[in-house]
């Protein structure tokens, strides 16, 4: 599969400034770096759980999720140890590219050449698209709570929906964190509403199945219409590798507009999406 070209909407939206990228953890999984000699990236959500079930003592993760989700896994490990730091540190210890590293990642090199976009939302507890808008010029504000909209710059906001490792207490990992952020009713769900008025959201990153971002989707249905003074009144799109049928319609039903990929080089092929939306 070739990659097709953007949706000539989506790229009408970007020219309007009308296009909120919402990233996910498959942008910072397109990042490599070298330690020991060998090439790596960031963890997967799976291995950040297996490592709390190791933190508890569990050498077969597969055990527990015979028992639980991953979430409850988590929410396990801070129940049983009255904390989960030990796991965010591990967790940081393994996400640290340096900033060359960084300029050489495609998909974030794309994203930093959405110079229309002055408005990132993610859910990725890492600085690495921070980093990046910062080594490109800009000026960012990271904002992860309503303290941090009292002071934002004139060029570019990114919006930490799950927290991040500056501040351990606003990070999302575990189920009763989750069944919070469900309610939509924080500080940063009032600023979503508000952000995605008269705007699409561009999905990247993400996947069908990932639970943190399925209320998003179904935020977009349930309290929004079609876009007005929009052609296709799509009010989000996804960059998403090889979807199926059974994928395509499950999101078409929540009016979210599929942008299909192989997935053979995911990163250059969602660069390359990106890439055409800013022609």
């Amino acid at each position: 599969m070739s990659t097709p070209a953007c949706p000539t909407e989506l790229r009408r939206l970007y020219r309007e400034g009308r296009v909120i990228p919402f990233v996910g953890a498959g942008a910072s999984m397109s990042v490599t770096w070298s330690t020991d000699g060998k090439t790596i990236r960031g963890p997967s959500w799976r291995e950040l759980v297996d490592q709390a079930a190791h933190l508890l003592g569990v050498d077969d993760p597969e055990l527990l999720r015979i028992r639980g989700t991953d979430l409850q896994i988590i929410e396990y490990l801070r129940t049983k140890e009255d904390t989960i730091q030990p796991l965010i540190n591990w967790l940081v210890q393994r996400m640290n590219p340096s900033d060359a590293d960084l300029e050489r990642a495609e998909l974030l090199t794309a994203l930093v050449g959405l110079k229309d976009c002055h408005l990132f939302y993610t859910t990725n507890y890492d600085d690495f698209l921070e980093r990046r808008l910062k080594l490109s010029g800009r000026s960012i504000t990271a904002v992860r709570s309503e303290h941090d909209l009292s002071n934002l710059p004139t060029d570019t906001q990114v919006v930490k929906f799950h927290g991040d490792f500056a501040r351990p207490e606003t990070m999302v990992l575990s189920e009763s964190d989750y069944e919070r952020r469900m309610r939509l009713e924080g500080p940063l769900d009032l600023k979503l509403r508000s952000d995605i008025l008269g705007r699409a959201l561009l999905f990247i990153g993400y996947s069908f199945r990932d639970a943190n971002v399925a209320y998003l989707f179904r935020l977009v249905t349930d309290h929004f219409r079609d876009l007005p003074q929009s052609f296709a009144g799509k009010r989000a799109y996804i960059i998403y590798p090889n979807p199926s049928d059974f994928e395509t319609q499950l999101f078409n039903s929540r009016r979210i507009d599929v942008i299909p990929v192989s997935g053979e080089k995911l990163g250059k092929e969602i660069a390359d999406v990106l890439a055409q939306m800013v022609l």
